[in-house]
């Protein structure tokens, strides 16, 4: 019995040793080490997770707490009660970061008196060096929270610290400057972005159009105006409406009367016919009655829709046929846009709209016309 278990135990040690020692071929040396080392990357990958994922817990331990220290604090100063002030580590910029984007988030979805005392605070909090600090950073989401909280605050001393940004390679970056310089002085913008946006292609329409939106058509129009003269390019006439109608129409009814009716046009063509339609809509002039009406046939259902937003500005009751036409339109925004069109003519009446309604045969152009005339009971 004891003779056996002796001989177990050496046949375990041997195969013991002959598991720890390396093969003599070559090939299958190179494979242990490759186990080997494929097995250390393992655990080194896992251990990297483990710690990193403890590391992000702790941070957003950390920021939940600094958020239920500063919200009510943020939240009273907007309502104008000046709270003590917790005490903000001088060395640590990862919480002065969350503060400024505690800031303004709440800067975002308030208007009037309440954004200036979140100002006040801001200033109270003397943050304004380290935002200027982080307009010189090389991370650009830390340029863009800088940018952000300069817009909010609106004020014309950080205008030669954002311009150079506005020539930035980036657009997020250099329209995020853009957006900064028009809340400081609306008219100083817009005269240095105008030619900018002619120039940048990546340059959003869109993103110009708010732009002009938030400087207002005072400050807009007159660089606008002036562009025009200089040139008229579709990305320009695009922004017709930011102009006052009767300043912009003579370029609104030649963008009508030159741009093709094909349907391939570029997205700026396209946007420049819509912009021109809306400025003679806005102008309210019977001489421009036959080009609004000669856009109703237009292949783009965006000009279309557009076209009949304008005619309904400047419509008669002898417009009817012309909107019932539309009612039968393809598009669903045209349709709707026709009904709500025609229950709006002067001097119709229910009865009117009731036999309008009987004799109409599209299925599609019923339902909008019953809509329309619903609400308008």
């Amino acid at each position: 019995m004891l003779s056996e278990l002796y001989t177990l135990v050496e046949l375990l040690i041997a195969a013991l040793r002959q598991l720890t020692t390396l093969p003599s071929d070559p090939a299958l040396r190179l494979a242990v080490y490759s186990a080997i080392a494929l097995a250390a990357l393992t655990l080194l990958g896992m251990l990297n997770v483990l710690v990193l994922s403890e590391l992000a817990v702790r941070r957003e331990r950390r920021r939940a707490a600094f958020t239920r220290l500063w919200r009510p604090v943020l939240i009273a100063w907007s309502m104008g009660e000046q709270v003590e002030l917790p005490s903000l580590p001088r060395q640590r910029l990862e919480e002065k970061l969350w503060l400024l984007l505690m800031w303004a988030n709440y800067q975002r979805h308030l208007r009037g008196s309440t954004k200036d005392r979140l100002n006040t605070l801001f200033n109270h909090l003397a943050m304004d060096n380290f935002v200027s600090g982080l307009l010189g950073s090389r991370k650009v989401h830390r340029r863009l929270i800088a940018l952000t909280c300069l817009r909010h605050l609106g004020d014309e001393s950080y205008w030669r610290s954002v311009t150079p940004r506005v020539a930035s390679s980036n657009p997020i970056e250099s329209l995020a400057a853009a957006e900064a310089l028009v809340a400081m002085n609306p008219g100083h913008a817009m005269q240095l972005l105008i030619p900018l946006y002619i120039e940048r292609s990546d340059w959003a329409y869109f993103r110009f159009k708010l732009l002009c939106k938030q400087a207002g058509r005072e400050a807009a129009g007159p660089p606008l105006l002036a562009a025009l003269k200089q040139a008229s390019p579709p990305r320009i006439v695009a922004l017709l409406e930011w102009i006052v109608p009767s300043q912009a129409a003579e370029w609104a009814r030649y963008s009508l009367r030159q741009t093709s009716v094909a349907a391939d046009l570029s997205n700026e063509q396209r946007d420049a016919l819509c912009a021109s339609l809306r400025c003679l809509g806005e102008l309210h002039d019977s001489q421009d009655h036959e080009l609004v009406v000669k856009a109703l046939d237009h292949p783009l259902p965006q000009v279309r829709s557009e076209a009949v937003v304008a005619l309904q500005r400047q419509a008669t009751i002898e417009d009817e046929t012309r909107f019932m036409r539309m009612l039968s339109d393809p598009n669903w925004w045209v349709r709707q846009a026709a009904a709500d069109a025609l229950v709006a003519l002067p001097d119709i009446d229910t009865p009117r709209l009731d036999a309008l309604y009987q004799g109409l045969l599209d299925r599609y152009g019923r339902d909008a016309l019953r809509r329309a005339i619903a609400e308008k009971r």
